[in-house]
């Protein structure tokens, strides 16, 4: 049987292995760039995730509405109408109510980089044995679960900015660790 530390064992082809290793720097190069700018723009990141946000949960509420009704012959009709109800009316309400999607969002996203930052580190010290960059997997934990904490204490008096600050450093610690990671080290 196999499990994903066999597969990190396991060895590669050469020529999907070099790929794989510009993939992740290529990958890694464009969150570093999209962490730079979130950082230098925090508010102008927290205003357009949320402007994002609000519209995709508008968007994905009223087609799955229209879905739900489409299959009204079908018994479960109402309970995607129900779940689609809501995430119309959620997107609404943070389309017409800016600050309280923030908000919302901001508390969210704390969630996630608590979540992240714990994976990424019992992740990255997992595979230590295995992956010759390691560290940099528990560098972008430590620094997703530090993002996490500074929203945590800092909320809701820091949420017009601290939500795009952390994202742009998550982001740009993330695409650090992934460049790193696709720098390969001689041994």
């Amino acid at each position: 049987m196999q499990t994903y530390m066999t597969n990190l064992k396991s060895p590669m082809r050469t020529g999907g292995k070099r790929t794989s290793f510009k993939r992740l720097k290529l990958v890694g190069t464009i969150l570093v760039v999209i962490g730079l700018l979130a950082i230098l723009l925090p508010q102008f990141a927290t205003v357009a995730a949320e402007v994002l946000v609000a519209w995709m949960l508008t968007i994905w509420g009223a087609v799955g509405l229209w879905f739900s009704l489409a299959i009204r012959p079908a018994p479960e009709w109402r309970y995607g109408f129900a779940a689609f109800g809501i995430l119309f009316l959620v997107g609404v309400a943070f389309v017409l109510f800016p600050l309280a999607g923030i908000a919302a969002l901001t508390v969210l996203m704390m969630l996630s980089f608590l979540m992240e930052g714990i994976l990424s580190i019992l992740f990255g010290l997992r595979s230590s044995a295995y992956v010759p960059n390691w560290g940099w997997l528990l560098f972008s934990g430590l620094c997703s679960f530090v993002a996490g904490v500074v929203i945590l204490f800092g909320w809701p008096w820091t949420a017009s900015w601290t939500l795009g600050l952390m994202m742009g450093l998550n982001f740009f610690s993330t695409g650090l660790s992934l460049v790193m990671l696709g720098t390969r080290q001689v041994q």
